[in-house]
C-alpha cells in the first residue's frame, strides 16, 4: 500500500493523504472521499513519510492512465498560492472549474481551413523580426506598444505559426469575452484550423472540449479570457497576452490574481517567452520596459490608415440635444450615417438612468443591501443594485413614503432610446445587462459588422479590440465621473479607455474622427491622447514616484466585513496593530470605511500595506492571517488583494 497527497478544489487546506495498491504520478485526476462527499482531484505526488496514528482513507478511483497537469503546471499553481497568501485547495478551485476536473477525456475534432497568408508592412516587420530569434531562447519578456490599427494582431499571428511550426502550442489571452467572436474567426482563417476559444459563457460541454484538445489534443492554438491561462499543456511555446493593460485581468475572487503577472510567472517557470501587448500599457509595464526588465517594441502608426483627429466639446458652454449628445456631435452622427458610415459611443453607464430621486423629499434611492443608489433599468422594468443585484418594480422613498419617483442621469438604455427618437435608426446596445449570453454577444457584433445598426452604443465593452472597418466616428457621452474615483490608477483607466475607444474609428482606409464630450476640458488627461505622446507617462510615474504607488512599492489591499458594524470596525483597529507593530520596512495605513461601506448587508472597513519588497509583504499578510485565525468570529471576512486593482 502506497500514500499519495491529493490537491482538492476546496477553500480550507486543499492537500489530503491517501491510500491507494497502484502507482501514481503527479499529475494524475483520482476521485476520492472528502467527509460525506467524494471529490476529484489531481495527486501532487508519493507521500513517504505519513502519520503512523492516522487511519488514512483510499482512493476511490483513478481517473487518468497518465498525468494530465506537469510538474512545472503543479508548481504554477503552488507559487500562485505563496505570492497571493491562498490555501493549495482556495488556487485550484479557483482556476479550473468543477466540470472541466470532473470531465472525462475527450479528443475533439478541429476544423481545417485554406489559410490566409498576409505579407507584413515595413513598420511590422522590424517588430517580428526582433522577437522571432527569441522564441527558441528561453525567457523572455516583450512589450508590443503598437497604436490602436496598428496591426499588432498580425505580427503575432506569423509569430504564432512559427511556434506551431515547431510542434509546440500557443496562448493567445484577451482581457474581454467581447473580443473572442471576432478574434475566433480571424484567428481561424489565418492560422488554417479551428482556433478553440476557453471562457465562462461556454457552455460546460464546450469548455471541457477545449480543455482536452488543448491539454492532450490537436488544438495548436488557444484563444481564451482569463481563466484561459490555467489549461495545461506539457508543450506551451508562446504566450500572448493581448490588450495588456486592461483591470479585467484581475480576478476577484480568491485567489485574486493579476493574469498579465501571474502568465509572466508562468513563462518563467515554463521558459518561454511571452509577448505583452497595448495601444496603452499599464503604468507598471511601461516602467518594466523602461528599467530593461521588458524588451520594447513600438509600432508609430497604422499601416494604412491615418489616426483619427480628437475633438474635446465643453459642455459647460452648450445646452445638449435631448439632454444627452452636443449639437458637434449630433452634427456628425448625422453626416456619418449619411455617408453609409458607422460609429460607436461610449456611455460609462449601464441602464437608463444611473440615479433615482424622491419628488417629494429629494431622497435618493438606495439599495437596502449596499450603500449604492439603485440603477433604474427601463427595458425590464425594475430599479436594480448593481452589487448585491436585488430588483425592485415599484420602488418607494425610504425616508417619506412617496412612490413619486424621478429618474436623474443618462444610462445606456436612455442614450439608445433617444438616439432611436433623434436619427429614426435602429441603436445596437452593447453592455452586460444587454449581452447576457455568448451566442447574444455573437449575434450583435457579426450584425453590426454587416451593416445592420448605424450606431453602437455601450459601456466599456465597445472600446476594447473589436476592430469594424465602417466605423469612422466614435463618441464619448460621458467621462467625468471616473476622475474623481477614490483610486490611484484613476487617470490611467480614463487615458486607456478613451485612446482605446478612439481607436475605433478610422481603422480602414476611411479616416475617422473621435468627439469626446466633457464638463472638465482642462483635464491634464485630455492633453495626451495621441498614442505616439508618451507624456501621460512621463507625468503619472513622477506623481506614483512622489506618493510611493506602484510601481515603486508592493501594495495590498486589506478588506474586512461583517453584518454588525461595530464588529468590523474593532477586527480593522486589532489586524491594524497586529500589521503595525510587525512591519519592518512598512506603511501601514490607518483602517477606514471602505468608499462603499455595505454590500449585501455587510459593513466594510479597509486598509493598505504598502512595502518595498514581495518577501516583506508576505510575512506582513501571513501574520495577519494567522492572528485572525486563532481570534476571528465565525462570521467576520477577511480579503487580502495583493497588487489592488479595485478600491470600492
Amino acid at each position: 500500500m502506497k500514500y499519495y497527497d491529493v490537491l482538492l478544489p476546496v477553500p480550507a487546506g486543499g492537500i489530503y493523504t491517501y491510500t491507494c495498491e497502484a502507482g501514481l504520478q503527479a499529475g494524475q485526476r483520482v476521485k476520492v472521499p472528502l467527509g460525506k462527499r467524494e471529490l476529484y482531484g489531481i495527486v501532487t505526488g508519493e507521500n513517504i513519510a505519513p502519520q503512523p496514528d492516522i487511519n488514512y482513507r483510499n482512493i476511490t478511483s483513478i481517473t487518468d492512465d497518465s498525468p494530465v497537469f506537469g510538474e512545472k503546471y503543479l508548481r504554477f499553481l503552488r507559487m500562485i498560492g505563496e505570492y497571493y497568501c491562498a490555501e493549495p485547495g482556495a488556487v485550484l478551485g479557483g482556476v479550473i472549474s468543477g466540470a472541466v476536473l470532473e470531465s472525462p477525456q475527450v479528443d475533439p475534432e478541429i476544423k481545417t481551413y485554406d489559410r490566409k497568408d498576409i505579407t507584413l508592412n515595413q513598420h511590422q516587420i522590424p517588430v517580428y523580426e526582433s522577437i522571432l530569434p527569441e522564441i527558441n531562447k528561453g525567457f523572455s519578456v516583450h512589450l508590443v506598444h503598437g497604436v490602436t490599427g496598428s496591426g499588432k494582431t498580425e505580427i503575432f499571428i506569423e509569430l504564432a505559426k512559427e511556434v506551431i511550426a515547431q510542434g509546440k502550442k500557443v496562448m493567445y489571452l484577451v482581457p474581454e469575452i467581447s473580443l473572442t467572436p471576432q478574434m475566433e474567426e480571424r484567428l481561424s482563417r489565418r492560422i488554417g484550423f479551428d482556433v478553440m476559444s476557453y471562457h465562462s459563457k461556454k457552455t460546460p460541454k464546450k469548455r471541457t472540449d477545449t480543455f482536452w484538445a488543448f491539454a492532450k489534443g490537436g488544438l495548436q492554438m488557444l484563444l481564451g479570457a482569463r481563466s484561459a491561462l490555467f489549461l495545461p499543456s506539457d508543450d506551451i511555446g508562446l504566450i500572448i497576452v493581448d490588450e495588456e493593460h486592461e483591470s479585467s485581468y484581475k480576478q476577484e475572487e480568491m485567489p485574486p490574481y493579476q493574469l498579465r503577472d501571474m502568465a509572466v510567472l508562468y513563462a518563467k517557470i515554463l521558459d518561454i517567452p511571452i509577448i505583452l501587448s497595448s495601444a496603452t500599457p499599464s503604468v507598471e509595464s511601461w516602467q518594466n520596459a523602461a528599467s530593461g526588465r521588458y524588451r520594447l517594441h513600438t509600432i508609430p502608426c497604422r499601416p494604412e490608415a491615418e489616426m483619427p483627429d480628437i475633438e474635446i466639446v465643453d459642455m459647460k458652454k452648450v445646452e445638449p440635444i435631448a439632454g444627452i449628445l452636443s449639437e458637434r456631435l449630433y452634427s456628425e452622427l448625422y453626416k456619418t450615417i449619411e455617408r453609409g458610415e458607422q460609429a460607436i459611443l461610449l456611455i460609462n453607464r449601464k441602464g437608463y438612468s444611473h440615479t433615482l430621486y424622491c419628488q417629494s423629499c429629494g431622497e435618493m434611492l438606495m439599495c437596502s443591501n449596499c450603500s449604492v443608489a439603485l440603477t433604474y433599468y427601463k427595458s425590464k422594468g425594475v430599479c436594480k443594485c448593481n452589487y448585491c443585484s436585488q430588483e425592485v418594480r415599484r420602488p418607494k422613498c425610504h425616508k417619506c413614503g412617496s412612490d413619486d419617483i424621478r429618474e436623474y442621469g443618462a444610462g445606456t438604455e436612455k442614450v439608445a432610446e433617444a438616439l432611436e427618437d433623434l436619427f429614426d435608426k435602429k441603436i445596437l446596445r452593447l453592455d452586460t445587462e444587454n449581452a447576457a449570453t455568448y451566442k447574444q454577444l455573437s449575434k450583435m457584433l457579426k450584425d453590426f459588422e454587416k451593416g445592420e445598426y448605424a450606431i453602437m452604443a455601450g459601456t466599456q465593452l465597445v472600446a476594447k479590440g473589436l476592430d469594424f472597418g465602417n466605423v469612422t466616428l466614435a463618441g464619448v457621452i460621458n467621462i467625468d465621473n471616473m476622475f474623481g474615483l477614490p483610486d490611484f490608477r484613476a487617470k490611467e483607466r480614463a487615458y486607456q479607455l478613451l485612446v482605446q475607444v478612439a481607436g475605433r474609428a478610422g481603422r480602414a482606409a476611411k479616416k475617422g474622427k473621435v468627439i469626446i464630450q466633457t464638463y472638465a476640458p482642462e483635464t491634464e488627461v485630455f492633453t495626451h491622447l495621441s498614442c505616439a505622446d508618451s507624456g501621460f507617462y512621463e507625468q503619472e510615474l513622477i506623481r506614483r514616484k512622489l506618493f510611493n504607488y506602484p510601481p515603486f512599492s508592493k501594495m495590498c489591499r486589506v478588506t474586512l466585513s461583517h453584518t454588525k458594524e461595530e464588529t468590523v470596525k474593532e477586527a480593522a483597529v486589532h489586524v491594524y496593530g497586529i500589521l503595525k507593530s510587525a512591519a519592518k520596512d512598512a506603511e501601514i495605513f490607518y483602517p477606514a470605511q471602505a468608499p462603499i461601506y455595505k454590500i449585501s448587508n455587510r459593513y466594510r472597513y479597509g486598509m493598505v500595506i504598502k512595502t518595498k519588497t514581495n518577501t516583506e509583504m508576505s510575512r506582513l499578510i501571513n501574520i495577519a492571517s494567522k492572528s485572525l485565525k486563532d481570534n476571528m468570529k465565525s462570521t467576520l471576512r477577511i480579503k487580502f488583494d495583493r497588487d489592488p486593482q479595485f478600491f470600492m
